[in-house]
């Protein structure tokens, strides 16, 4: 018996590490997983092309190139493919975790391993809500039980009317798997279109890659912990460096965090010192590449003179 669970196990872990998803094994001396990538435009590279390729959204990769905006004018420059990550807050390591301004979930393994995909989220007027569930069934080929809303929302907007139930096939926007949560309405999902992935353009519901929906499907077990949260600015260490995540916020009421996430850091890095124009300008920037801000420990000169130590109550050009 011991055996045959030992093989087991050695299975899985081929199956995670070879699977679609970003895998990576992680530790509590770093913050950070993955790494950056850079691709050289083809002359047949689209943004969903080069996105699915490298299992990043359609979003991440835009932000993360913001001079580039037309491919086919671009042949042969290069692009930035935004594969390193910080890691969601310690409180959320541990089952799904969909972080909606990163527009990324992360499955926490267990304690060393995480895999994260792209996701699609909710489109203006459709906003996918923040809240902590569990999941609660899963279902192979699951039919569409169209919500009065969407069916409204088709009728007004395109004057066309949806049926009541969508059945499992090519046109059934779920695609061929559904993981339900405890939060009604809210699915994590494949889907029939693959295009803008990892953008706001869904009904509320997670869209995934068919591939990773796949993937996941098979990894999660009923009841795993589920977040939705919101965290536009994720600040994290790998044991000698600070780095500041800075996306786009999904919610546009969303305040300003930085300060209050430096001071915690503080309580735990006595001799951390940031560079404020190195967050000023990577928090302006909204690319959602980690870009190095501070160190955590004491550095000798002239390395000091480039960074001050932690911000004063004064510094309020966030709030600008």
């Amino acid at each position: 018996m011991l055996y045959l669970a030992s093989v087991i196990l050695c299975l899985l872990n081929i199956f995670v590490i070879n699977g679609f998803a970003n895998t990576y094994y992680y530790s509590n001396q770093s913050d950070l997983v993955g790494e950056l990538q850079y691709h050289r435009i083809g002359t047949k590279d689209t943004w969903d092309s080069v996105g699915s390729y490298y299992n990043v959204g359609y979003d991440e990769l835009r932000h993360a190139n913001p001079g580039t905006i037309n491919l086919s004018r671009n042949v042969g420059r290069t692009l930035i493919i935004p594969s390193l990550h910080v890691l969601p807050a310690k409180k959320y390591r541990g089952g799904l975790v969909v972080n909606l301004a990163e527009k990324r979930l992360y499955y926490f393994l267990d304690d060393h391993t995480v895999l994260t995909y792209p996701v699609s989220i909710g489109k203006d007027g459709w906003e996918t809500p923040s809240f902590f569930a569990r999941v609660n069934r899963k279902k192979i080929a699951p039919k569409w039980y169209v919500p009065d809303s969407i069916q409204n929302y088709y009728q007004t907007t395109y004057g066309k009317e949806l049926p009541t139930v969508v059945e499992p096939g090519p046109d059934n926007p779920l695609g061929n798997y559904a993981i339900y949560l405890t939060k009604p309405r809210i699915l994590i999902h494949g889907t029939n279109t693959e295009q803008r992935m990892g953008s706001a353009v869904s009904s509320g519901c997670v869209r995934m890659y068919n591939r990773n929906i796949q993937e996941l499907f098979f990894l999660v077990p009923i009841g795993t912990r589920v977040y939705f949260i919101h965290e536009d600015e994720k600040l994290g260490t790998d044991g000698e460096h600070v780095y500041l995540e800075k996306h786009w916020p999904y919610y546009s009421q969303d305040p300003n965090d930085v300060y209050d996430y430096l001071d915690t850091m503080q309580l735990k890095y006595d001799d951390m010192a940031i560079d404020k124009d190195a967050l000023k300008n990577t928090h302006r920037r909204n690319r959602g590449v980690p870009e190095r801000i501070g160190v955590v420990e004491d550095i000798p000169p002239p390395m000091m003179q480039s960074f001050a130590f932690p911000l004063d109550d004064d510094d309020t050009w966030l709030l600008d």
